[in-house]
C-alpha cells in the first residue's frame, strides 16, 4: 500500500556529533501537513554511510533517509514547487518526495 501526504511546510536542523542514527546521520528535515499536523521527517545521512530503513511509526508518521548529497534538491524542491508530496510504499519500503503536476517549460528564460 502507498502512504502519501502533502506537506504544506517544513523545517530544518543540522547537527553536528549527532549520536544517534549509527553517528552518521547529520540533519532532519522535519514534515508538516494540513493545520501543522507532523508527518515524519527525512534523516540526512553521511554519503559514505548506508541508509536506514524506511519505516512508518506506530502513530503513522514516517522516517525516510536519504543521502547528504540530496539534501539541496530535497531543500530547493520544498521551497520553490507546490504541491509537494511524501509517499511511502509499507510493503516495499520505498519512500519519496513527489511534486504535482507541472507544465512544461514552466520559469524557462527567453533566449
Amino acid at each position: 500500500m502507498i502512504v502519501s501526504h502533502k506537506i504544506e511546510s517544513f523545517s530544518l536542523q543540522i547537527v553536528s556529533n549527532y549520536a544517534g542514527g549509527g553517528g552518521y546521520q547529520m540533519g532532519f528535515v522535519y514534515l508538516y501537513g494540513e493545520n501543522q499536523n507532523y508527518l515524519g521527517y527525512l534523516g540526512i545521512v553521511r554519503d559514505d554511510k548506508p541508509l536506514p530503513q524506511n519505516i512508518q511509526r506506530y502513530n503513522q508518521t514516517l522516517n525516510m533517509y536519504f543521502h547528504e548529497t540530496e539534501l539541496q534538491s530535497i531543500l530547493d524542491t520544498l521551497r520553490t514547487k507546490s504541491p509537494v508530496f511524501i509517499k511511502f510504499n509499507t510493503n516495499s519500503r520505498w519512500g519519496s518526495i513527489e511534486t504535482g503536476k507541472e507544465a512544461v517549460g514552466k520559469g524557462e528564460l527567453a533566449a
